[in-house]
């Protein structure tokens, strides 16, 4: 038993008393003999295992057992709710919707409709398309850019799926493709680390394709990895990716890109990021500014300085509903997903990111790679 489950005990405990109660209504709703004693034993004893699984935050029974639990929790208000509206208008409806409450069977056949479409959803990835419009005098046509982040790579497409996928969003003619971080982590292979980057070195356009890492891309001291940050940059560079460590690179007279590093990087060793400041001193804001962050922090900050599109991912739009309400409610980051109007010449955008981490499932957001259209006045 960890330290962290140990903490965890009467979080474990509570949800095992609530499955206890709830086992113990369905059983009763069939007719089983819940007062008999070897029964409530029996009872008792899958309750907390059930609790015991809730606490295995990275495992995915937790994620099951967890939804099961939410959505059983909301049903009591629902509960209560259809017992003020039929107890005076029909016994008879009520006595139904008391068996299908009593039984279990919402909460348990919404979390199977809700897990089954999340596998569903973090296995195919979606376009999804904005258009930011700026005052500043850019070339005609404006630019097109793809953005890809937080593959994870391992989690769920394999090379051939990943490569029909670049394939696709080459059909979309990028003029330049954005990779903002988190395109391994800590259970992708050696071999897979180095067939994410052949596979994201096909995307085709105009000015290349820039990287900036991400908080799980890099090893760090309390997670596995098969290989090292050198072999990680050697295999971008080998596939024409240029990563991007606190760098400003002009695209063309009118068009420049800011790559930040993550802010991860002094916490895990890899060094102390630039501010917004030490790096808008080689940037001319009269040129269209597009800055990448892999985590969405610092909106105002960009705001003030001169960042016309701000691109991120990191959050994965939350991956889990409810975690991406949650994230609205307690603002980790400055953003969630999707598009967000920092002032009235900046706007940020966040993806979801083409997977997920850790788990089977993404039912908080779609799986998806970003195509941004920046048109000029």
């Amino acid at each position: 038993m960890n330290a962290f489950r140990l903490l965890l005990i009467p979080v474990i405990l509570a949800i095992a008393l609530y499955f206890y109660f709830f086992l113990r209504r369905m059983l009763q709703t069939f007719g089983a003999p819940v007062n008999k004693r070897p029964l409530q034993i029996g009872i008792g004893a899958v309750s907390l295992l059930l609790g015991w699984f809730s606490s295995d935050i990275m495992g995915d029974a937790a994620v099951v057992v967890l939804h099961v639990f939410m959505l059983a929790v909301l049903m009591h208000p629902i509960h209560f709710a259809m017992r003020k509206i039929f107890s005076k208008r029909s016994e008879k409806t009520l006595g139904v919707w008391k068996k299908i409450y009593g039984s279990g069977a919402i909460p348990i056949l919404l979390s199977a409709l809700l897990l089954v479409s999340g596998y569903f959803n973090l296995h195919n990835v979606v376009q999804t398309s904005y258009t930011v419009h700026t005052d500043k005098d850019i070339r005609d046509g404006g630019y097109r850019i793809a953005l890809i982040a937080d593959v994870h790579f391992g989690v769920s497409l394999d090379y051939n799926e990943l490569l029909e996928k670049c394939q696709e969003i080459n059909t979309t003619k990028p003029d330049i493709v954005i990779l903002c971080g988190d395109i391994i982590d800590g259970s992708t292979t050696d071999e897979q680390m180095n067939e994410v980057y052949r596979a994201l070195g096909t995307l085709k356009s105009e000015f290349g394709t820039y990287y900036v890492h991400g908080n799980h891309d890099r090893p760090f001291s309390y997670d596995s990895y098969t290989y090292t940050y050198d072999d990680q940059i050697r295999a971008m560079k080998e596939n024409g990716i240029i990563v991007l460590q606190d760098d400003v690179v002009q695209i063309t007279d009118d068009f420049v890109l800011v790559g930040r590093e993550d802010r991860s990087a002094d916490r895990f060793g890899y060094g102390k990021r630039a501010s917004l400041t030490e790096l808008f001193d080689k940037v001319d804001t009269t040129d269209f500014v597009l800055t990448l962050d892999h985590q969405p922090n610092e909106y105002a900050e960009n705001g003030k300085i001169g960042t016309d599109l701000l691109l991120s991912g990191h959050t994965h739009g939350g991956q889990l509903f409810p975690l991406n309400l949650l994230m609205k409610i307690i603002p980790f980051n400055d953003g969630v997903y999707g598009r967000y109007e920092i002032d009235a010449d900046t706007t940020a955008i966040i993806t979801s990111g083409f997977a997920g981490w850790n788990y089977p499932v993404k039912t908080a957001a779609p799986a998806e790679y970003v195509i941004i259209d920046v048109v000029g006045k």
